[in-house]
């Protein structure tokens, strides 16, 4: 194995252990915006992303959401979002921007327009 091709499995490998760390936190999202709709705290970030799956027509509910934050499972070079994952079962595609001095790469989603950096903190 060549130094760039270490470099480039280090860098997949870095990647995909960011994203695999954030199926969780996009499951506690899906929860927090389910209870904030049911106690009237409908103006939330969290509940405002439970509402607009909804509108989509995809019903969220916790037991769904939680088996798909546990079956997330993104593969290099066909990175997908975490939280459209999770709130939607859809596997929208990450782009990634190069780190630059003021931030690190980070991964976009076009769909829901969630960011996440590659950096594990």
């Amino acid at each position: 194995m060549t130094a760039a091709v270490a470099v480039e499995t280090a860098l997949e490998e870095l990647r995909l252990a960011a994203l695999l760390r954030q199926a969780p936190l996009e499951f506690a999202r899906v929860v927090y915006g389910l209870n904030d709709r049911a106690n009237g705290r409908a103006g939330t970030m969290a509940a405002e992303e439970v509402a607009r799956t909804v509108r989509q027509g995809v019903p969220v509910t916790r037991d769904r959401a939680e088996q798909r934050a546990r079956a997330y499972l993104p593969v290099a070079g066909h990175e997908h979002c975490p939280r459209c994952w999770v709130f939607n079962g859809i596997k929208s595609p990450l782009h990634y921007r190069e780190p630059t001095e003021s931030r690190p790469e980070s991964a976009a989603c076009k769909v829901c327009g969630a960011e996440y950096a590659s950096a594990l903190d």
